[in-house]
């Protein structure tokens, strides 16, 4: 058990064991009860004392099958349970078949209302799994239901199904501090810098239209190619671009290569795009280069980049889709990338009770079977998964999602890019990699031109992707908007790997340039707690490139793994030192910002209307798509304002937050969570959160959090109250600290407080907090 600082208690009590708390009851032990439960008798046998499922899908002719769900009627929609067990798997490989537990409707014929999803299956032994969950409100017969992926042998035991949470609560309104509590690490963020500026007095002036460009002209890359050519080889110290609109349709970048004290003023031009591949900027190994004054588009007119659609018609295995701003929609083959709920008083993604459904979301892949039933409504077959659309409801149609990328940066040093505007691009508008470093964005916005219909969106995918660098990254008055994914997602990437002798490892679904031959490689345990092992590539051999498999030799010999494996951290790279001030992160798809870095200043920026909530800061690996992150921490975020964020109600164990700090160990999101503080010495101060639709934040496999003197306001009704509504979450986490903030009473938040696993919790400490009754700011 775990220490909690009940802060109300007297100083000699202060110290306490918490006990769960006693809200939950027991729906089933065991599986002695089949009146509450369903086996599929294809792939379960049980034990003969009822109290463990065998399960074989070896021979199963399906890569889905279905093996437990209870009965209609056992989950109420809108309750908290909790589901305890043990599992196992005969030659795990979770990567290609695990157990998958979820929490369903039995109706449902697809995942759109699952408020449960993790897997398992990486363990010979048994493992202890404790899932937390919320049962939805959009169906009335959810059951809790396990289900497995591909051809595997395992056993399930110990099982326990139990209603309510097993949470802990503190009421907010805990106003004795503890004594002696006061030797908080307080952090300090990130240290301010300077980009250098270009240093070439001597160097020349050069005018783009010398080398052919031309408003008239159908493309202008090659002619502006040219022009940066030239002033690469001449030591230029700027190239003009005249006034104009110009149009860019080659399957070229415009290349920015080993260019130095250079400026490339745009003059107030505009670009606009309309290709198949390649980015429309590539910036590379650039040292002091400013990119200043124009903008960026796309041709709409030929090829929209989504569309506004209604459901006109909707069964089971179709969808007719209107396009409402369309008589005729210009391209006959388009393909359906993604379709989100569209809120019409915003103009943008993100409707409370919405969902997305992806479709093509890769060019090729999935694509389904459409007819065109007229100029502006299109048909799409889908077999099953499609009940859920609706007559009248309005989505945004993505025909991109990862395609192509307007600005893609790598290796440079001192770049700043100036008064920019990005209309919308297929793709990111921003990518980072490599060992960029010392990098700013000043008044560069992402947002719709002004008084122009059909745009609804910017960007295809996120604003700004930072996969890898070495830090140091300044962004400050700018604005993004619209797009579809996260307004900045801030990383490095990572990979895990299995021991494969005493000098080698194997990565699982690593790429291939994650790891080159001298590169400095950590390694850290499965449950990210260090192993005291730093050392140098020395060989690195493709074992199954397709699947991400490369043996990594050292000269050193390995340690012994734990928590199944290694997480490698390339210490080549390391992107931190961020400084995100005086910004507007508004109306996009997905989250505001992505922090998976350290020495990080958010300050005084505005968050509104993001989808899925406004800050995440984790870090986490999967065994079958992305490893990011080498831990957070000394972040500071304060002097913000929180707006109507995750209006989407998009949540951990059961739980919507505007905050949430955690890992995903396997898969993402998971359930399963790390006891090493992974993230820390992370503070939020003067902060303004208005209308959570949730919780403020979740915390998880965190240590020295602090959040105080922040404001909470909500004075807007919900479709769907929660009862933790405005309160924080901590599991698996230590020194947390809410203190000194303000609530502004409300009748939607009747009783705000701290909830927590009390077995994984300790020295948290919630005093001095109010409850005021004032206008709202």
């Amino acid at each position: 058990m775990f220490r909690i600082l009940l802060a109300a208690l007297p100083v000699a009590a202060a110290f306490v064991f918490a006990a769960p708390a006693a809200d939950a009851a027991v729906l089933q032990e065991g599986f002695g009860a089949s009146s509450s439960f369903t086996l599929n008798g294809l792939f379960v046998q049980l034990s003969p004392d009822r109290d463990t499922l065998r399960i074989d899908t070896t021979r199963a002719a399906n890569d889905w099958n279905w093996l437990f769900r209870t009965k209609a009627g056992i989950l109420k929609p809108g309750r908290n349970y909790v589901a305890t067990f043990r599992c196992r798997v005969e030659e795990p490989d979770a990567a290609r078949r695990f157990f998958h537990f979820l929490c369903r409707p039995v109706s449902a014929a697809d995942a759109s209302l699952d408020s449960l999803r993790h897997n398992e299956g990486g363990r010979t032994e048994f493992r202890p799994v404790t899932l937390r969950f919320r049962a939805g409100t959009e169906a009335e017969d959810y059951a809790f239901q396990i289900h497995a992926f591909r051809r595997l042998k395992g056993e399930i035991t110990d099982f326990k199904l139990a209603e309510g949470t097993q949470d802990g609560f503190i009421p907010i309104q805990r106003n004795l501090a503890p004594a002696g509590r006061n030797d908080w690490r307080i952090p300090a963020g990130a240290r301010e810098f300077e980009v250098d500026r270009p240093d070439n007095p001597a160097g020349a002036i050069v005018d783009a239209a010398e080398f052919g460009l031309n408003p008239a002209a159908p493309d202008n890359t090659a002619a502006l190619n040219r022009a940066i050519a030239h002033c690469r080889a001449a030591g230029a110290a700027r190239l003009r671009v005249p006034p104009g609109t110009y149009r860019m349709t080659a399957d070229a970048a415009v290349l920015f290569d080993g260019l130095r004290d250079f400026v490339f003023d745009g003059g107030g031009a505009t670009f606009v795009y309309c290709k198949k591949r390649e980015p429309n900027f590539l910036i590379r190994q650039c040292e002091r280069v400013v990119l200043r004054n124009f903008k960026v588009d796309w041709d709409w007119e030929k090829d929209p980049l989504a569309s506004l659609v209604e459901v006109a018609q909707a069964a089971e295995e179709f969808v007719d889709f209107r396009f409402v701003e369309y008589d005729r929609f210009p391209r006959r083959d388009l393909r359906v990338a993604i379709v989100s709920s569209f809120d019409p008083a915003t103009r943008s993604v993100g409707v409370e009770g919405g969902f997305d459904r992806g479709f093509e979301f890769f060019a090729g892949r999935n694509r389904p079977d459409t007819e065109w039933l007229s100029g502006n409504v299109l048909r799409l077959r889908q077999k099953g998964g499609l009940g859920r659309f609706r007559e009248g409801q309005l989505f945004r149609m993505q025909h991109y999602y990862y395609d192509m990328n307007c600005f893609v940066m790598a290796d440079n040093r001192h770049l700043s890019l100036e008064d920019i505007d990005i209309h919308s691009c297929a793709g990111h508008a921003f990518t980072v990699g490599g060992i960029q470093q010392y990098w700013q964005f000043r008044r560069v916005n992402i947002a719709p031109p002004a008084g122009v219909s059909r745009r609804m969106i910017t960007c295809t995918a996120d604003h700004c992707h930072i996969s890898r660098s070495r830090g140091f990254f300044k962004m400050e008055n700018c604005e993004f908007s619209y797009g579809a994914d996260d307004c900045l997602n801030a990383h490095d990437n990572t990979g895990f790997a299995e021991r494969s002798g005493a000098h080698t490892l194997v990565t699982r679904n690593a790429r291939q340039d994650t790891f080159r031959v001298g590169d400095p490689v950590e390694l850290r345990h499965g449950d990210y707690s260090p192993s005291g092992f730093t050392a140098t590539v020395r060989e690195v051999r493709a074992v199954d490139a397709a699947a991400g498999r490369y043996e990594l030799s050292f000269a050193e010999e390995l340690p012994a793994p734990q928590a199944g494996g290694f997480i490698l951290f390339n210490r080549n790279y390391g992107t931190r030192n961020l400084i995100i001030r005086n910004n507007f992160f508004h109306d996009n798809r997905a989250r505001g910002l992505l922090l998976l870095a350290r020495d990080v200043t958010v300050e005084d920026n505005h968050f509104r209307h993001n989808e899925m909530g406004a800050i995440k800061i984790e870090t986490g690996y999967t065994l079958n798509s992305w490893s990011e992150g080498y831990g957070a921490g000394n972040i500071v975020i304060r002097n913000n304002r929180f707006d109507s964020v995750n209006p989407r109600d998009v949540g951990n164990d059961g739980k919507a937050r505007d905050i949430y700090l955690g890992v995903y160990l396997r898969t993402d999101p998971s359930t399963e969570r790390t006891a090493y503080p992974i993230l820390s010495d992370i503070l939020f101060e003067n902060n303004l959160f208005k209308d959570s639709f949730g919780l403020v934040a979740f915390i998880s496999s965190a240590g020295n959090v602090t959040f105080r003197n922040n404001t909470f306001v909500n004075p807007t009704a919900r479709k769907k109250p929660l009862s933790y509504r405005a309160g924080f979450h901590v599991t698996h986490s230590e020194n947390v600290r809410i203190v000194g903030n303000r609530y502004i009473a409300s009748p939607h938040v009747p009783d705000p407080g701290v909830s927590y696993a009390p077995d994984s919790v300790r020295d948290l400490q919630v005093y001095g907090n109010t409850v005021v009754t004032e206008q709202a700011p």
